[in-house]
């Protein structure tokens, strides 16, 4: 740390003279322009207009100092700096350089730098001809402080190892297991990406415009994992990460006239170096037929997609617009051998159907696009879509397995022999008018219809119909309006009969459906008023609610509803005090069905059916103030927010009416009253101060604090919960939701050049 200190202080303490020394003692502000190339149009229209002869000019900021935060709380804050870098010492926050000479515009910038968030962006633009830019982001995500586990730090990659020492211990008396979590290696769980985004554009004076994008991530660390020996012996793992993604896309844009054309590619490659993971048994040091003394799980595999695209715009009379756009790509992974099926030395080895997945998918999608406004009265949008994942994957056929590494299954079921590659097409259709009969009023109807068919689903074909209607007054001085309202259908096309036939034959319920395809009708709304009684003053409200109805669904999610309402008020008597304050609550409910029944008698008992009802309220506040001069030269910022919310699951069980049965037969249940859960909980109150004294034209120094306060109380994540967990059958990492209070104070200084 103090080394660190020492190089940031040597650069930052520079960074003043030498700022001063590349600026003109008085910036002089541009010539008046003069004729520039004007750019062809298409991605290049909004080019930059500069005039060659005009004067040199650099400006810039810098803001830099030192900082401390004060954590408390048992996980140290490490939601506080969940995807930042906090740490104290000194810091270089903010840098930004800009200079125009001959023609040429060059920007540069620093964020955070030193820190392990730090980040980087440069550009460099001759307008109308020629832009470049580049950027290095770097994003830690810090999940836990106070994880722990048994597994070694000296594992060799994709290899998890417990001491033998431990495991002949907890073998031989489980209950020891709870001794040795205790005394676990205690160490932070978290990941950090390394992001480097560069591109090019080109533009040609005969309207051709060339453009490409390159994107590459580096992601290295741990997440947690779930591991199993057994419905009874439970562990948490820790999978490594270390992944490179490489994103690249290319286009070529041409446009003379009325008519625009583009044609693309793109591409993304995923390496992951570590596909699979081995984790010690912490129940068992050797392998037996029923226990294996290691487990072992697949990881992300090495994958790529390539695409092709084309894009053709063209300009109709009484401003309308035609566009069409094609794209067709092909998803493959690497090839790496499968995994055998276990990895205990006692069982036998169980043959595969092949040795690689051979994993391979097609896509192509097509767009077309018509818009156009004949008079002044009228708006016409008309869009229509598709979309088609074509998965070539061949079936795998398995006809025994091994569960938990204990033992040799076959598998008789003809239904649950292959595996089932999905897949889906999907086509959209959107239309919609609007009216403008009057100044600041207008009135939209619209229709869209979508229709998905997908592969091995119970409804291998929905078609989801919506109609909307919207009322709008923009324009007014006083009363600005918007308005909205759909409803729509959505409906499976499939036999009743073959369903529940084909979900019987896996071992589910006939009357299940999976709410992505289940029949539903959904009703959403939303309004929005802004009022201006004076011209200082503005109040704002909206309301927004909807409800989901899962008709069909005997078991799943039956239905939901949410509803939101807002309210808000802003102040600025003069262009020094701005104010505002905003409330929100929202809600949201639904209602799950399920049976307590295994196959057999009691698989199609309906007086064992029983259901779950969750209610989720939030509510929060947000206050700010901006106080411009408040004395001579000094300027303070307020900002402040509060957020709570209530979570509510209630089991219910009670008479039922039985679909399968005619409606009038109500069926008692034979089940228990259930235990029902304590609510989840949580807050949050976080707030911010900045103030801002200016020395001269070109200094400022700055004192800036930042609080937040979080509380919570979640039955199955919180400090509690973990402790009442059976330690002698789990191996956990200590994953928790906990409270913290952190506070940071920022000393600063601003240079400006």
């Amino acid at each position: 740390m103090r080394i660190r200190a020492l190089l940031l202080t040597i650069p930052i303490a520079l960074v003043p003279a030498v700022l001063v020394a590349q600026a003109p003692t008085q910036p002089q502000p541009a010539a008046p322009a003069g004729p520039s190339a004007q750019a062809p149009g298409g991605a290049a229209a909004a080019a930059e207009e500069v005039d060659e002869d005009a004067l040199p000019t650099t400006y810039g900021t810098v803001d830099f100092g030192v900082r401390t935060t004060s954590l408390s709380g048992p996980d140290r804050g490490a939601r506080y700096e969940r995807y930042r870098d906090l740490g104290d010492g000194l810091f270089l926050d903010r840098g930004r350089y800009s200079t125009q000479q001959r023609g040429w515009l060059v920007d540069l910038g620093t964020d955070h730098l030193g820190r392990s968030d730090q980040r980087f962006t440069g550009r460099i633009v001759r307008p109308g001809q020629v832009k470049i830019w580049a950027g290095w982001d770097q994003i830690p995500m810090l999940m836990s402080r106070t994880t722990r586990t048994l597994f070694t730090a000296s594992s060799p990659a994709g290899v998890l190892e417990i001491p033998n020492e431990i495991q002949s211990a907890v073998q031989a008396q489980p209950a020891s297991l709870a001794g040795f979590v205790q005394n676990a290696r205690q160490f932070d769980l978290k990941s950090q990406r390394h992001i480097f985004t560069g591109g090019g554009q080109y533009i040609a004076t005969s309207g051709i415009t060339i453009t490409g994008n390159v994107r590459q991530i580096n992601r290295d660390g741990a997440v947690p994992f779930g591991g199993s020996f057994g419905h009874s012996q439970v562990v948490e793992t820790l999978a490594p990460v270390k992944h490179q993604t490489t994103d690249f896309d290319s286009n070529a844009e041409y446009q003379r006239g009325s008519l625009l054309v583009r044609g693309g590619y793109t591409g993304s490659w995923f390496r992951n170096d570590v596909t699979s993971l081995t984790f010690d048994n912490p129940f068992r040091v050797t392998d037996i037929s029923t226990a294996g003394s290691r487990g072992r799980a697949a990881l992300a595999p090495s994958n790529s997609f390539v695409g092709v695209n084309g894009m053709v715009s063209y300009k109709l009379p009484r401003r309308s617009r035609v566009t069409a756009t094609l794209s067709a790509g092909s998803l493959t992974d690497s090839g790496a051998a499968l995994l055998p099926m276990t990895v205990n030395t006692t069982l036998a080895t169980v043959a595969l159907a092949r040795p690689t997945t051979e994993g391979k998918a097609n896509t192509s999608s097509v767009n077309l696009a018509f818009t156009s406004r004949p008079t002044r009265t009228v708006d016409v949008d008309v869009r229509y879509r598709t979309y088609d994942y074509d998965n070539r994957t061949p079936e795998f056929l398995v006809t025994q397995r091994v569960g938990f590494d204990s033992g040799i299954s076959s598998v008789t079921n003809p239904a649950l022999q292959l595996t089932e590659p999905f897949g889906v097409k999907r086509e959209t259709f959107d239309a919609d008018v609007r009216l403008v009969p009057i100044r600041a009023f207008s009135a939209g109807v619209g229709f869209s219809h979508q229709r998905e068919e997908r592969t091995h689903r119970i409804f291998e074909r929905t078609d989801d119909n919506t109609i909307r209607f919207s009322v709008d007054s923009i324009g007014n001085r006083w009363v600005t309006l918007r308005s909205k309202y759909e409803h729509s259908q959505k409906r499976g096309e499939g036999n009743v009969a073959e369903i529940a036939a084909e979900l019987l034959a896996i071992g589910e319920q006939p009357g299940l459906r999976h709410f992505d395809i289940a029949s539903r009708n959904r009703d959403r709304g939303t309004i929005q008023l802004a009022l201006t009684p004076l011209s200082t003053m503005s109040v704002n409200a909206s309301v927004a609610a909807g409800k989901d109805d899962y008709l069909e669904s005997l078991f799943g999610l039956r239905d939901n509803s949410h509803r939101v309402y807002t309210t808000g008020v802003d102040f600025a008597p003069s262009e020094y005090v701005t104010a505002g304050l905003s409330y929100s609550f929202e809600q949201y409910k639904s209602l799950s069905r399920s049976r307590q029944a295994n196959p057999g008698v009691q698989f199609d008992d309906p007086s064992r059916n029983w259901a779950t009802n969750t209610t989720d309220r939030a509510h929060s506040v947000i206050a700010h103030l901006e106080l411009l001069q408040l004395v001579q030269n000094l300027d303070v910022q307020v900002w402040a927010d509060h957020s709570r919310t209530r979570g509510l699951y209630r089991y219910t069980t009670g008479a039922v009416v039985d679909r399968t049965l005619p409606e009038e037969v109500v069926v008692p249940t034979s089940l228990p009253d259930p235990t029902q859960l304590p609510p989840v909980t949580s807050g949050l109150t976080r707030g911010t101060i900045d103030v801002t004294y200016a020395l001269s034209e070109r200094w400022s120094v700055g004192l800036s604090t930042w609080y937040e306060r979080y509380r919570v109380r979640d039955f199955s994540l919180d400090a509690e919960a973990l402790s009442r967990l059976d330690p002698a059958g789990a191996l956990l990492l200590g994953y928790q939701y906990l409270p913290y209070t952190a506070t940071t104070l920022w000393g600063r200084a601003i240079y400006k050049f």
